[in-house]
């Protein structure tokens, strides 16, 4: 650890020094996970094709039309918020937001910058063949594709009670009510 003149260590350096070092008591051991961050999701501000417009993926409802890849019209069957706080995200760095700007991965694709889980699976356009889709975190370090550190970050997950794939900013997203149930299902 590097010392200031004064040989005191900086409040950066010792929040470092907490962050790095194990639990000291038995009472921490039980809230620190080794689980992986699972969850697929959308910032505030992702535009959903619905069946009256695009609309902030906050602002969904159960029961709105959200337009599928293959041109059906699903109602939304479940809507969640799942708010992240400072301590869960400097735990679960990987439960930071991905951005991707827009234009990042082709023309108007996405058509904004969007901020998603690194867990959401998404369609490139034109790229019929990609059967599993990819994952956002696997963009990380291309083009301008990058993980965005956030003190606090709300998702927004939504799903259509089948799987099916949504417009969401241009880009063909996965919305598979499956994926809602973690690693352990």
């Amino acid at each position: 650890m590097l010392k200031s003149a004064n040989s005191k260590p900086s409040w950066l350096q010792d929040r470092q020094v907490l962050r790095d070092s194990a639990p000291v008591n038995a009472r921490e051991q039980t809230n620190v996970t080794t689980m992986p961050w699972s969850l697929p999701g959308f910032g505030a501000g992702a535009r959903v094709s619905t069946g009256f417009g695009t609309v902030p993926v906050e602002a969904l409802r159960i029961r709105d039309p959200v337009k599928t890849r293959d041109g059906r019209f699903l109602v939304v069957k479940h809507v969640d918020t799942i708010r992240l706080d400072r301590r869960f995200l400097l735990n679960h760095p990987d439960a930071q937001p991905i951005e991707i700007p827009k234009n990042a991965l082709a023309l108007n694709v996405p058509n904004q910058t969007i901020l998603v889980s690194g867990r959401q699976r998404f369609f490139l356009p034109g790229r019929y063949d990609q059967t599993p889709g990819t994952m956002a975190f696997d963009f990380v370090g291309i083009g301008r594709v990058q993980r965005k550190f956030h003190g606090y970050f709300t998702y927004y997950v939504f799903h259509c009670g089948e799987p099916c794939m949504a417009s969401i900013d241009g880009l063909w997203v996965d919305l598979d009510p499956a994926n809602l149930r973690g690693p352990t299902g």
